[in-house]
């Protein structure tokens, strides 16, 4: 008979399906710059919670850290609500680094799974592109508290931004580095801002070159095995 732990999380026997967690990793990037408004932290803030509910559910169980992410999942969104609701420079820090924390682990998770598969999938090259979202998105928190800590470390925010506003001015920057296209509208200009945006312009240039390696050896060893099979 299967126990409640079964039907809640993911067999630890299949792949978890990545296809809504990207399509929901987008919906927040496309809709967190254009959500204006009195209640548009709220719906930010609703859309990134279903992100890590599902980033939860989709990730954790098959690579064993089933309650642990579960229970990084509850604690990051008991800070995220709280500094949403209490407010204050304090709450945010501690809201972005738990944040952080929870990208990382999910990140992990996620990249030891593509590297255990061993035939390409289009949930393998979903999982693929999330970790490669969800660094941009890492970034952006880090960023977030150089700014919050060091005021001034980045040039071209826009002035007097709130919470929402400078976080999606700083995500908007993360993607810009990560891809290493570089507009030049908003710059690093601290000590610890410009090195860590040129770290996370090699960590995007060298992610999709192993990436794709990976995905491009895979296809020609399931090529050749079939050949092989069909001799």
């Amino acid at each position: 008979m299967m126990s409640i732990r079964d039907s809640l999380l993911p067999s630890a026997h299949r792949s978890p399906n990545y296809g809504g967690l990207l399509f929901l990793l987008i919906a927040l990037i496309v809709v967190a710059p254009s959500a204006t408004g009195p209640g548009a932290m709220f719906l930010v803030e609703a859309l990134f919670d279903l992100v890590l509910v599902a980033g939860a559910y989709s990730a954790a169980a098959r690579a064993g850290h089933s309650w642990p992410f579960l229970a990084l999942t509850a604690l990051t969104l008991l800070a995220r609500w709280s500094a949403l609701f209490l407010g204050g420079t304090g709450f945010e820090l501690v809201s972005s680094v738990i944040t952080v924390t929870w990208i990382v682990y999910a990140i992990a998770i996620i990249g030891k799974q593509l590297f255990v598969e061993r035939t390409v999938t289009t949930n393998m090259i979903f999982g693929a592109v999330i970790a490669y979202l969800l660094a941009a998105i890492a970034f952006s928190f880090v960023y977030e508290v150089i700014e919050l800590r060091q005021p001034g470390s980045f040039s071209g925010l826009p002035e007097g931004a709130g919470p929402l506003a400078l976080g999606d001015a700083l995500l908007y920057f993360s993607l810009v580095s990560m891809t290493t296209v570089g507009y030049g509208d908003i710059l690093p200009v601290s000590a610890l801002a410009r090195p860590l945006a040129v770290l996370e312009g090699v960590f995007g240039t060298l992610y999709l070159a192993v990436v794709i390696a990976r995905l491009v050896g895979l296809h020609i060893a399931a090529a050749m095995s079939g050949e092989e099979d069909g001799s």
